[in-house]
């Protein structure tokens, strides 16, 4: 019988696979799960935003679709531009807090990336106050969790448009589609 990864070995295992291949590997079964398809949006077209709205949990309000992590926010993402006297200012990112609730008894990582889907602005998470902006989040698993736990975040962003989280775990794939409204950030 073999022990067990340390935890760090395991969440760097998780964040390289992702970025290697778009999907992670190591789940259970031996297989990766298929990442879930991402809507392809015209620019300019209409955003097909999740409109499952659920309350998991009497800690919280209610959160973007169904999964093993959700955003606390609805379909529409209102973001703060990179204006002077702003969390943001100066960054060239413009931004939102987004509080994430992750299920009780995770036994793997969530790794959660951005894309919009209407253009090429970029997507970046975190990024305040001295921190570097990141390509995605990890929400470390916690299997003896008795409920929702949360894991705040902040969703950087330069454009307003058609945006999807893609909230990975080796067993799943699930797309959570937004639209963000705000200005521009040149």
């Amino acid at each position: 019988m073999s022990k067990p990864a340390p935890m760090k070995a395991v969440v760097a295992a998780v964040v390289a696979a992702m970025v290697a291949t778009s999907a992670l590997a190591g789940c259970a079964s031996g297989q990766a799960p298929t990442p879930a398809a991402l809507p392809s949006v015209a620019p300019g077209g209409d955003c097909p935003v999740t409109r499952a709205v659920t309350r998991p949990t009497a800690r919280g309000g209610d959160t973007l679709g169904e999964g093993p992590a959700r955003p606390v926010m609805g379909p529409v993402l209102e973001y703060t531009a990179a204006e002077p006297g702003t969390l943001f200012a100066d960054s060239g990112w413009g931004g939102a807090k987004v509080l994430w609730f992750a299920a009780p008894g995770l036994r793997d990582p969530v790794v959660i990336k951005g894309r919009r889907l209407d253009g090429d602005s970029p997507v970046a998470f975190d990024g305040t106050q001295g921190e570097p902006l990141k390509n995605e989040i990890v929400i470390p698993p916690d299997p003896v969790a008795g409920d929702w736990r949360d894991r705040p975040s902040y969703v950087r962003l330069k454009a307003p448009g058609c945006y999807a989280f893609q909230v990975d775990t080796p067993d799943s794939s699930t797309v959570l589609v937004f639209e963000a409204v705000g200005a521009t950030v040149s």
